[in-house]
């Protein structure tokens, strides 16, 4: 009798741990981002389009906090399709647009990540910004681009937008 107490002491006492395993909280809704620093919205799913182009307005307000300042001129090469309203916003805020990609140029539009890997790689000014449009997930834009720091992750539905400053 005394053993069979025993074993199931033994039992009882292994089993607390795992029973306390199991009872995780889940992160609180903005926590994630306080200590990552990536801040992280999403639209919600609906039929109205005011509320993308709501979301749209949000990531292209912290677009505009973050371009660079101190310089002289500001310019961005475009190597993808955005909204022209998009062009139309960034040289509101005195950024010019470049034919070609050089050394002034000190932000990328592009919507593929695959195609343009080579591009990414070209700008070598500490503070670029990269701004993407793709389906990639975040977890694989930044295993691809190491060198960059995502500022702004926008989850969509049917496309994912990145700002990304170069470190």
């Amino acid at each position: 009798m005394k053993q069979i107490t025993n074993i199931t002491l033994l039992v009882l006492v292994l089993s607390i741990p795992f029973a306390l395993s199991q009872t995780r909280k889940a992160i609180p809704a903005g926590r994630y981002e306080a200590l990552s620093g990536v801040k992280i919205s999403h639209s919600q799913k609906s039929i109205d389009s005011s509320v993308s182009k709501d979301s749209l307005s949000l990531f292209w307000s912290e677009v505009a906090k973050h371009i660079p300042q101190g310089r002289n001129e500001n310019s961005y090469f475009n190597s993808g399709v955005f909204d022209p309203n998009f062009k139309n916003f960034l040289s509101s805020k005195g950024v010019l647009e470049a034919k070609s990609l050089d050394s002034r140029v000190n932000i990328l539009l592009s919507d593929n990540l695959s195609r343009d890997i080579d591009i990414y790689k070209k700008i070598k000014t500490k503070g670029s910004l990269v701004i993407l449009r793709d389906k990639h997930s975040l977890k694989d834009v930044m295993s691809a681009l190491d060198q960059y720091e995502v500022v702004v992750y926008q989850a969509e539905s049917d496309n994912n937008y990145y700002l990304l400053k170069r470190k």
